[in-house]
């Protein structure tokens, strides 16, 4: 289907173009009309305000977002330097991607790690465990992982931080991997 065929004021389909997109191996069996996600819309206009109140109490709804955003993206830089400065620390780590603390402001606060002498599926599933939520695998990005030679070997850990995580729980995940990497020097 084609955007043009979609009429966003009143959320309906022009089936008159519709009919072209069919053939003998397409069959329309029903179409039907559904009210607006009145949740979605709430849930919507809740995240707005709730982004606006962290650029303040000063000015209109879309100042406040932009302030917001900004001190959003100095916040999560705050967490990403951290993270990134104590991975250093972490015997066997390895963070892959722009690494730059220098250039923080290029990239969203999320990692991918590997750990040696774990799969990222190990590794998720031991950080899981201590309360550490992370996800392992390609992320859909396969072409990215075969290139980095990470495809058949389980893909990477991935590990993200927004503006409601703190130090304490970046510190938390750290800590979660060094225990990792710690076991297996003494498992060594």
């Amino acid at each position: 289907m084609r955007w043009v065929d979609f009429d966003p004021v009143d959320c309906t389909l022009k089936l008159d173009t519709l009919r072209d997109l069919l053939n003998e191996k397409t069959r329309l069996v029903a179409v039907t009309y559904a009210s607006k996600s009145f949740e979605s819309l709430a849930g919507v206009t809740a995240a707005v305000d709730c982004l606006a109140e962290i650029g303040g109490a000063a000015g209109r709804r879309r100042e406040r977002l932009v302030t917001a955003m900004a001190r959003i993206k100095q916040y999560e830089m705050c967490l990403s330097a951290h993270f990134l400065q104590e991975t250093t620390k972490v015997s066997g780590l390895r963070v892959y991607g722009v690494t730059d603390i220098e250039n923080l402001e290029q990239h969203t606060p999320t990692f991918a790690v590997s750990l040696d002498g774990y799969t990222p599926e190990a590794v998720a599933a031991r950080l899981g465990e201590q309360g550490v939520f992370v996800w392992h695998g390609h992320y859909y990005a396969v072409a990215v992982m075969e290139r980095l030679g990470r495809l058949d070997k389980g893909g990477l850990v991935r590990i993200g931080f927004v503006h409601y995580n703190t130090l304490a729980e970046v510190d938390r995940a750290l800590v979660a991997l060094a225990d990792l990497a710690g076991k297996r020097q003494r498992d060594a």
